[in-house]
């Protein structure tokens, strides 16, 4: 990677700790922070720790007395982890005199505990597009950062917090600077995990941002209000087109919350990528079902004809009572209506499920298993990604109702570094009101929906050779095994997942961050 230039800002983007090659995408929080820098003048450099092994050297190439600050971007979990091992290094190669700004998911919605660590100078609250540039003006001129909102930082030893900054106007977003990031290496070719056949499929980012719905797991509202704020048709076109042409692509990954919610704005969307005959396929991360099931006919067939193939649907339960404890919105029987429909236009339809929310029981655990398979008995193309054990985050709606049934969160950034979604939580940290059985039980039917209905797409998106193709010969018993199970609740004693979970955890070990030379 080339590093000969030396940057202003350096924006870095640590690993995740689900480094699957086919689910890399570019970091699209850091590069629309950057865009407005780079506009401006500055030299940008952003470290992708996902795809560079970042060592002292690396760094130290960067440091010079042009360098304004570090930016490094955080989510709950192992990307805490990660990012802090990266702030030490900074620390010890600058000796303290280079500042290190914190934002994202994390440092938003639980910043002043995150200024309360050694390693962080500076948080940015919420969408940094225009606090950042702003910072980086201040500090590189030495004017008062009081002045700027959205931040916080310590200032003779007191807290200071700017105060809210207003949400920015969508339309005035700057073009992804794309200059700045190596684009092949995000490239998906031939082996996307959700766009069958596609050569070359790159996630173009968000068409909008933000999500009106109130969702009690979600911590979209505490970072972006419930507002969604949407491109235009036109502006969202021109991103599409740009994107399909210069990087030569048959397919795209959209990363809206919700895409769909203007039905109308996304038809016009779908009829201009089908009147430029771009001859795409595209995949959307987020759709609702209670959205989908209000389209005409004539909006579902632009859709398809578009090349949207996999939709991604929060089913969230097969319990009703539990989707009315997450507030969301839906009854059962919209997603099996949903399901129906996709069936019928030729959609593929992948549905997230959540277990062990607060005052669930088994019964409504079984429900959702229930539910999973008879969207596949109804649509042989459903396909349910994970069944997934559920993990009370900060900013979310129900972390109240988590903490109310005994939950006791991390007190501190390194804390928050261990608190996974895919952590086996035998000691009962996130999942308090169960039982150590029962959270064995939740953790088996999350590992299990995953080997059972995602271990073929796993083992395609890694290749075509012939080691994959005989791997996925394996995995079709495999998995067909994994169903048998769960489809018949025999999830409480399953040894041979001790030894699976130890590969999983070798395969993403996490335990490096900066290295030596």
């Amino acid at each position: 990677m080339e590093t000969s230039e030396k940057p202003n800002v350096v924006l870095i983007y640590p690993k995740t700790g689900l480094e699957l090659e086919t689910t890399i995408s570019p970091p699209h929080g850091i590069l629309a922070v950057a865009a407005p820098v780079q506009k401006a003048g500055y030299k940008v450099k952003i470290l992708d720790q996902r795809l560079y092994k970042l060592t002292d050297s690396l760094l130290e190439n960067l440091i010079s007395p042009e360098l304004v600050c570090f930016g490094i971007s955080a989510m709950t979990g192992t990307q805490i982890k990660m990012a802090l091992g990266i702030a030490r290094a900074l620390r010890r190669l600058t000796g303290g005199k280079i500042p290190i700004v914190w934002g994202g998911t994390h440092p938003s919605v639980m910043p002043e505990q995150t200024l309360e660590n050694e390693n962080v100078d500076i948080v940015v609250v919420g969408e940094g597009d225009e606090s950042f540039l702003e910072l980086v003006n201040s500090l590189r001129n030495k004017t008062p950062l009081r002045e700027i909102k959205g931040i916080l930082f310590e200032e003779d030893g007191q807290v200071v917090n700017t105060g809210v900054r207003p949400l920015l106007d969508v339309e005035k977003l700057l073009p992804v600077p794309w200059d700045l990031v190596e684009v092949e290496k995000y490239v998906h070719k031939d082996n996307d995990i959700y766009i069958k056949g596609a050569r070359r499929v790159l996630d173009l980012g968000q068409t909008s941002r933000g999500c009106p719905f109130k969702c009690g797991f979600c911590s979209s509202a505490s970072i972006r209000g419930r507002k969604w704020r949407p491109l235009s048709a036109e502006r969202s076109l021109e991103i599409i087109t740009e994107g399909v042409k210069r990087f030569n692509l048959d397919g795209f990954w959209l990363r809206d919350d919700e895409f769909y919610i203007d039905r109308e704005r996304a038809y016009k969307i779908c009829r201009g990528i089908i009147e430029a005959g771009l001859k795409t396929q595209f995949y959307t991360a987020g759709t609702r079902v209670d959205v989908f099931l209000k389209s005409t006919h004539e909006q579902l067939v632009a859709l398809r004809e578009a090349g949207a193939e996999t939709l991604k649907f929060g089913a969230e339960s097969g319990s009703q009572r539990i989707l009315d404890l997450m507030n969301k919105g839906i009854k059962v029987e919209d997603t099996l209506r949903a399901n129906k429909i996709c069936m019928e236009y030729g959609f593929l339809p992948t549905y997230t499920l959540l277990i062990g929310y607060p005052t669930e029981t088994f019964e409504d655990m079984n429900m959702t298993i229930d539910m999973a398979y008879r969207l596949k008995a109804e649509n042989p193309q459903a396909h349910f990604e994970t069944i997934a054990s559920y993990t009370a985050f900060p900013g979310t709606p129900d972390f109240q109702i988590a903490m109310d049934n005994g939950l006791v969160p991390p007190q501190s950034l390194e804390e928050w570094a261990d608190w996974t979604l895919d952590d086996y939580d035998f000691e009962g940290r996130k999942l308090p009101w169960l039982t150590r059985e029962e959270r064995i039980w939740v953790g088996n039917i999350s590992y299990m929906s995953i080997l059972a209905d995602s271990m073929d797409k796993i083992v395609m998106s890694m290749g075509k050779g012939l080691g994959n193709k005989l791997l996925m010969a394996a995995a079709r018993p495999f998995s067909g095994y994994f169903h048998l199970r769960l489809k018949n609740k025999l999830y409480k004693h399953v040894p041979e997942l001790a030894i699976i979970r130890k590969l999983r955890k070798k395969m993403f070990q996490t335990e490096s961050t900066v290295t030596g030379d």
